[in-house]
């Protein structure tokens, strides 16, 4: 066909006059199926299946997705077509025969013009870039294929899988009952203000609450706020694990308590754990509750100067 196109191309005036002889376009089209078509589709049709005898004598399944084992596997074919001509010309020049040559049929003229003949290095060369052409093609076709089935089986895996995943997801969601959320019953956040402002702070940044003056203040890395509440209530609504009335004016968060020693007359001093250190004396009466609230082990026990940490 190629070739039929390129001398259409390059030579119409002589093909015209072909055409002409034939005694028109009707029957050179015959005359050329005949002799180009119907023959060489049994060229193409052996080629293709020597290519796939081939492949399935030498066991090649696999192909890496790289060009250079893709180079590799298609040169083992190379051999295959350039032998080809050897198997597939008998067939095709016999085809060519019976039909060229109905009904008049002549075995010396078969055996001489279709056979002997076309045996031929001039033949071979004529049929080797057409054939090599034909072979690689479909080598190429079969690649793309293979290679765009598995791209979508591997896809559809991936696809199932997460439909899978999803669902697992799906139905163990569907066994977990969260907890409520269930609100501390503790006051957690108090309002202070001193000569700079006003500030809303956690009560747990708090190092102690105290009195002075009939002034109630609360005591923070920040400073020193003076608050709304007595130290009364704030018994009441604090954490009891986390702060303890040490005092009738003294209320001392657990964390920013550093530790305690007898001090005198029975009397015991409690130090705290803040930046410039703050001491309490504690009678001895009060003393003995406040060291069972430290061991109680609830909200955690007193620590060192080391490990309290507040926001600033």
């Amino acid at each position: 066909m190629l070739i039929e196109a390129v001398s259409w191309s390059i030579g119409y005036e002589i093909k015209t006059e072909k055409v002409e002889k034939a005694g028109g376009y009707f029957h050179y089209v015959w005359l050329f199926l005949r002799a180009a078509i119907i023959p060489e589709l049994f060229t193409v049709f052996i080629t293709i299946s020597l290519v796939n005898r081939f492949h399935s004598w030498f066991n090649a399944q696999v192909v890496q997705n790289t060009w250079t084992e893709i180079g590799r596997y298609e040169l083992r074919f190379l051999p295959v077509l350039c032998f080809a001509f050897w198997l597939f010309d008998p067939v095709t020049q016999t085809i060519r025969f019976l039909i060229e040559q109905y009904p008049r049929y002549s075995l010396s003229s078969y055996w001489k013009v279709y056979i002997v003949d076309t045996y031929t290095w001039h033949v071979y060369f004529m049929y080797l870039f057409p054939v090599i052409l034909i072979g690689y093609t479909a080598i190429n076709i079969s690649l793309l294929q293979d290679f765009l089935q598995q791209r979508r089986e591997a896809q559809e895996a991936a696809e199932a899988d997460a439909a899978k995943a999803a669902q697992e997801a799906l139905a163990l969601s569907a066994t977990f009952l969260p907890k409520p959320i269930t609100p501390s019953p503790y006051l957690s956040y108090l309002k202070g203000k001193n000569s700079f402002g006003e500030l809303d702070f956690p009560v747990n940044d708090v190092y102690y609450f105290t009195i002075e003056e009939r002034f109630y203040y609360a005591e923070l890395a920040k400073g020193r706020y003076l608050i709304g509440k007595t130290l009364n209530e704030l018994e009441a609504e604090l954490d009891p694990n986390q702060f303890f009335r040490i005092k009738r004016d003294y209320i001392v968060n657990r964390q920013a308590v550093l530790n305690y020693a007898y001090w005198e007359n029975g009397k015991y001093i409690v130090r705290l754990n803040m930046p410039e250190g703050h001491n309490i004396i504690v009678p001895r009466a009060r003393m003995q509750e406040f060291r069972e609230w430290l061991q109680s082990g609830q909200g955690g026990s007193y620590i060192n100067s080391d490990s309290f940490m507040v926001a600033s």
